[in-house]
C-alpha cells in the first residue's frame, strides 16, 4: 500500500515538474514574441509620427558612450516603467482587477518593445562586456530550450488560435453579427410610441 502511494506521489511530482517547466518555457516564449514584435510596432509608430531620425541620432549617442554607460542607457526603460507598474498595482488594490491586469500587460509589452528597440542599437557595445556576453548567450540557449519544449504542442496551440479567431470573427462578425446585436438591443431599448 505504501509503495503505491509513493509511486503515485512520484508520478505527481514528475507531472508538476513538467507542468512548471512547460509553463516557464511558454512564458519565456511569449516574452520573446513580444520582444520581437513590439519593437517593430514601435518602429512603425516612429514612422507614422515622422520621427524616424530618433534611431540614427540614438545610434550616434551610443557610439560615443562606454559599454557601462550604454548599459545605463539600456536600463532606463526598466526603471522608467516602475511608476507605471505601481499605478497598475494601485488599480488592483482599489478593486479594478481587469483594468489593473490590462495596464500591467500594456506596460510590460511597451517596456519590452522599448528594450528590444534599444538593444538593437546598444548590442555591440553591451557585448563588449564579458559578463553581458555570457548572459546574452544564456538567454539565447534558454530561448532555444523553450522553443524545443513547446514545439510538440505548437500545432494544437495554432488550432486553438484559429478556433478563437473564428469565434471572435463570428461574434464581431464579418457578417455584421455584432452590429445586428447592437441594433437589436437599441431597438428593444427605445420607448414604444403610439401603443
Amino acid at each position: 500500500m505504501m509503495d503505491k502511494a509513493t509511486a503515485l506521489i512520484d508520478r505527481l511530482k514528475q507531472r508538476l515538474a513538467r507542468a512548471f517547466w512547460f509553463t516557464l518555457a511558454l512564458v519565456f516564449l511569449i516574452e520573446s514574441w513580444l520582444w520581437d514584435n513590439v519593437k517593430e510596432w514601435l518602429r512603425a509608430l516612429e514612422k507614422a509620427l515622422g520621427v524616424e531620425k530618433i534611431e540614427p541620432w540614438l545610434e550616434g549617442v551610443v557610439a560615443r558612450l562606454s559599454p557601462r554607460m550604454t548599459l545605463a542607457l539600456f536600463a532606463v526603460p526598466m526603471i522608467g516603467v516602475l511608476p507605471l507598474k505601481v499605478a497598475a498595482l494601485a488599480l488592483l488594490a482599489r478593486g479594478h482587477f481587469l483594468l489593473g491586469v490590462l495596464f500591467i500587460f500594456a506596460v510590460k509589452a511597451l517596456a519590452l518593445g522599448v528594450e528590444a528597440f534599444l538593444f538593437d542599437i546598444c548590442r555591440d557595445k553591451l557585448l563588449q562586456m564579458q559578463w553581458f556576453c555570457r548572459l546574452y548567450s544564456l538567454v539565447l540557449d534558454v530561448r532555444a530550450w523553450a522553443a524545443m519544449l513547446v514545439s510538440p504542442i505548437r500545432p494544437r496551440l495554432a488550432e486553438l488560435r484559429r478556433a478563437l479567431r473564428a469565434y471572435a470573427e463570428g461574434f464581431v462578425g464579418g457578417d455584421g453579427g455584432l452590429s445586428r446585436r447592437i441594433a437589436r438591443l437599441r431597438e428593444l431599448a427605445r420607448p414604444k410610441r403610439g401603443v
